[in-house]
């Protein structure tokens, strides 16, 4: 899996410590997804990448009986911390799932395999036949104000003129962009019945406990995301210069004590 290493040390203590706010920012696409499956009374159902597991409880209070499967020991430990689910450390990849389930569920975290066709296999061969399949993938990073709004705040400063986003196809946040990449890979991976829609839902930008919704929405962005992976070993104040655009833009964006952006997301359908 791409960036295992990663997500079992620096983003994986990161993302647990900022999972509030992460659940606030994926939470209204991701919850497309999980209305997609539309019963789940007594279903077994397979959350891959469950992080803190969030989306596993929110399975689980739809009647399933869900199984996590994560990298991130740090994330995992908050996710058995609030409980309502079996939570395994597992590279879905290629590691046993405790299958069959009768569904599947992932939110954001397809994208990130090297060899995608043989995980989607893989994780096709643990579940029974006909399961339910629903996936929440990101659209294009422009589409996307939680990538889109930080890099250009930021972009004199850091002269991120000439970054460009990595391919559809490659590991990572927008990987699955394009459905013209993601429908094949699952077809050859053995899913059928396919159908993707895009969902577009504004999402809290935010983190901490500052009274000020800008401050909390500069917090997040520095912490974790695109712009904190260029910001990396940047001086202070280089990284305070940075924090003081990402105020001016993010200003325009407060609503009800909340900075919101706005996201779009594929939410895939499918059978196994």
């Amino acid at each position: 899996m791409s960036d295992t290493i990663d997500w079992r040390g620096s983003v994986g203590k990161e993302w647990a410590d900022k999972v509030d706010g992460l659940d606030l920012l994926l939470g209204p696409t991701g919850d497309a997804g999980i209305e997609a499956l539309g019963d789940l009374s007594g279903k077994c159902v397979l959350d891959v990448g469950c992080g803190a597991g969030t989306t596993s409880r929110a399975l689980a209070a739809r009647g399933a009986i869900v199984t996590g499967a994560d990298i991130s020991s740090d994330l995992l430990d908050v996710a058995r911390e609030r409980g309502h689910a079996n939570y395994i450390m597992a590279d879905a990849s290629a590691d046993p799932l405790g299958g069959p389930h009768d569904a599947v569920y992932s939110r954001c975290g397809a994208m990130f395999f090297d060899d995608p066709v043989a995980a989607w296999s893989h994780i096709r061969s643990e579940v029974s036949k006909n399961a339910d399949l629903s996936i929440v993938c990101w659209c294009a990073a422009k589409e996307n104000g939680w990538a889109s709004i930080p890099m250009h705040a930021a972009r004199d400063i850091l002269e991120l003129h000439n970054v460009k986003q990595a391919p559809v196809g490659t590991p990572g946040p927008f990987g699955w962009a394009d459905p013209a990449y993601f429908a094949p890979v699952l077809e050859q991976a053995g899913w059928r019945d396919l159908s993707w829609e895009a969902v577009e839902r504004p999402a809290m930008f935010t983190t901490g406990d500052n009274p000020d919704p800008v401050e909390r929405a500069v917090e997040f962005t520095l912490r974790v995301g695109i712009l904190a992976r260029h910001l990396k070993g940047k001086s202070p104040e280089l990284r305070a210069k940075v924090a003081n655009s990402l105020r001016g833009v993010f200003h325009k964006y407060v609503e009800d004590d909340a900075v919101y952006v706005p996201t779009k997301a594929w939410v895939i359908t499918g059978k196994g």
